[in-house]
């Protein structure tokens, strides 16, 4: 049998090894995941892959050759991406392999691996990149396998204990936090700054207490007015944010933008004009939607994950006791993907193939590599090594089919 000469690999950051701050460059945006798993399906020595980016964690899950240190992957990937170098944060980084790196992402769908205890909304992120990656033909049999199991663990974990009770997602522990600071205001006006799965969260659980007006600014406008006409509110285009700011007593921000929508010449001009305006910001975007700083001015109470973190600190003992009896069921189902796992690796188009494939690669290309400039060279490489993996890919998909007959 051929030596075994690939690994399944978790290399990520999240809220427990870094800051916000550091996180934030690192950060990709919903509009942009698909472009990035394409780019990671280009790399060399990447089988399969999946990129898992919350507000919370940025995590690479992957099949590649041995060969390729996991950190040098995902850092040549962020180079590729915008020209980010990380290797400042390398230590910043985990890196799990085989049966640990199952058993992150199957903790990660439970909840337990979250900011919040049992969080509900990672379970949809996860299905959102896996469903990403799908599209652009990264995700293989291995990941296909593990992702699946991390649904239903994530299923099970909340149907089965007493993780998923209570307030179990950021947005509603954001809100909590927020009812703590706001409650004795007379009804308050509340601006909603981005419209997504987050604002409308924030926005049910704002619905039932005792307010002003609900107002929704979003950069596509169409959307604004949607959730206007919902709640009763209005709707705005984002351009308009520097006359809807004195407007708020509440403002709750979750965007995708790359830069900071309410910026500090916004609010300069907002409280010079209302030196006395009271204004609680509540930001739950990563990158950070606001640019000022915390003690910016007394008349303004600015909040984001990480207080948010520190908040829900408090309000976890009933997870908390949940936790030993999820660790159970995910035990079993990482063992029944544990044990499918190492029979795989006994396949031939997994343990030895993809290596004779690669040699006959080279082989073949080596004459044409001396006789090309240097500017062609790397392109050469690539595209002869995502033949390769296409040719495996049907080796992969051809194999199954023939065991099913």
């Amino acid at each position: 049998m051929a030596e075994i000469n690939w690994q399944l690999v978790l290399c990520g950051i999240n809220y427990k090894t870094s800051s916000l701050e550091q996180r934030e460059p690192l950060q990709l945006g919903h509009d942009e995941i698909a472009a990035a798993h394409s780019l990671l399906g280009t790399i060399p020595g990447v089988m399969e892959g999946v990129i898992l980016s919350t507000c919370n964690r940025v995590e690479f899950y992957f099949v590649a050759e041995k060969i390729q240190p996991p950190f040098e992957i995902v850092k040549f990937f962020f180079k590729r991406w915008k020209n980010i170098d990380i290797s400042s944060l390398e230590e910043l980084f985990y890196i799990r392999k085989g049966k640990h790196a199952a058993g992150h992402l199957l903790r990660v769908a439970a909840g337990i691996d979250s900011m919040v205890l049992g969080e509900n909304q990672i379970l949809s992120q996860i299905k959102d990149a896996y469903s990403s990656a799908c599209a652009v033909h990264i995700a293989g049999k291995i990941i296909h396998r593990l992702f699946h199991q991390a649904f239903r663990a994530g299923k099970r974990v909340r149907a089965d204990t007493a993780m998923g009770r209570g307030a179990c997602s950021v947005s509603s522990v954001a809100v909590e936090l927020l009812k703590t600071r706001i409650d004795k205001l007379e009804k308050p006006s509340i601006l909603f700054i981005g419209i997504n799965r987050m604002t409308a969260l924030a926005a049910g659980n704002l619905e039932n207490i005792e307010h002003g007006k609900f107002i929704f600014a979003n950069r596509t406008v169409e959307k604004a007015l949607a959730f206007a006409k919902k709640y009763n509110g209005e709707g705005h285009p984002l351009a308009t944010l520097p006359e809807l700011l004195p407007r708020a007593d509440v403002v709750i921000s979750c965007t995708g933008a790359r830069e900071p929508v309410i910026t500090r010449a916004m609010m300069d001009a907002c409280l010079k004009k209302y030196p006395r305006h009271r204004l609680f910001i509540m930001d739950m975007a990563v990158p950070r939607d606001v640019e000022i700083e915390k003690n910016y001015h007394p008349a303004l109470e600015l909040y984001d994950l990480e207080d948010i973190g520190e908040f829900v600190k408090a309000g976890q003992k009933i997870r908390e006791e949940a936790v030993p009896e999820a660790e159970q069921i995910i035990e079993r189902l990482l063992g029944e993907f544990i044990y499918w796992f190492e029979h795989l690796k006994h396949e031939p188009v997994y343990n030895g193939l993809e290596k004779a494939f690669e040699d006959i690669r080279c082989e073949e290309i080596a004459d044409l590599m001396d006789k090309l400039p240097d500017e062609l060279k790397l392109e050469c490489e690539e595209i002869s090594r995502r033949l390769i993996k296409r040719l495996l890919q049907v080796k992969v998909r051809t194999s199954q089919h023939t065991r099913t007959e």
